[in-house]
């Protein structure tokens, strides 16, 4: 009976581990430049937050990221990280690129872990950027030079800057009060939302119930109203999740926290 139960323990942990490997991207990929951006911003962290989780669509267009505060030590989140990634890359499969500041993504340069995939919290824009050129992540994609691909790519790139001139039309700044609900907390919790729309993203700023510390946050806005947000507190909590931005200017979000609570929070519209 013993011997069956560890023969059965082990072929669980071997489909876990599997399993999980499946999540971490391999092969050829080129980032889009805002996707770099957005990488070089993710590495760099800040407000007590480190990076946790970086996740990038195969196309190399689409992204999602995870901090973690400062000290704590997250688990999990691979799945859903994972699941939103797809969702704002409409439909594109997602695959995890980076774990803290290592790029795990293997493409045949990169072997996925040691020094020469880390990169350092010090390191300017540059330097990440020559850093993801080194290791085959920037540069032109090897195509074809048949008509049909020359259109498809053509068709691509201007459907880009289309989504981008839609970004846009989402130019607001200043500060908004916001509502949270958070699973294990009766009381509705009261906060402030700061937006600085020209660069796509601003900050959550609250304080929990019962002196439990504040958090801080921030949030990045995608094509057709919506986006990402993420939140870091001083009681080592924190959560992440989606948003809606409404054309009137009022926000709803909804996500998770470290242990798989549920947050949900709305945003006051324009005065």
């Amino acid at each position: 009976m013993k011997k069956f139960l560890l023969i059965l323990l082990s072929i669980i942990l071997f489909n876990s581990y599997s399993h999980a490997g499946s999540k971490w991207g391999k092969g050829e990929l080129k980032l889009d430049s805002f996707v770099v951006d957005k990488f070089i911003e993710y590495v760099k962290g800040g407000h007590s937050q480190t990076p946790y989780l970086f996740a990038v669509s195969k196309d190399g267009w689409g992204y999602n990221y995870y901090y973690c505060s400062a000290g704590a030590q997250c688990q999990g989140g691979a799945e859903q990280i994972l699941e939103e990634c797809q969702r704002y890359s409409k439909d594109v499969e997602c695959f995890l690129f980076a774990r803290k500041r290592t790029i795990k993504w293997k493409n045949g340069i990169n072997p996925g872990k040691g020094k020469v995939s880390k990169i350092s919290s010090k390191s300017s824009a540059e330097e990440i950027r020559a850093k993801l050129t080194e290791l085959g992540f920037l540069g032109t994609t090897n195509l074809s030079s048949t008509s049909s691909d020359s259109t498809s790519k053509s068709s691509t790139t201007k459907k880009k800057i289309e989504t981008k001139k839609t970004v846009k039309k989402y130019e607001l700044k200043g500060d908004r009060a916001l509502a949270l609900s958070w699973e294990g907390y009766d009381e509705l919790i009261a906060g402030t939302l700061k937006f600085d729309e020209k660069n796509y993203k601003g900050n959550i700023n609250l304080s929990l119930p019962n002196n439990d510390g504040t958090c801080e946050g921030n949030y990045i806005l995608q094509n057709n109203g919506k986006g990402t947000w993420n939140l870091s507190c001083s009681n080592n909590m924190g959560g992440a999740g989606t948003l809606k931005w409404k054309k009137d200017g009022a926000v709803t979000g909804a996500g998770r926290d470290f242990n798989d609570k549920k947050i949900k929070f709305t945003v006051s519209k324009k005065s």
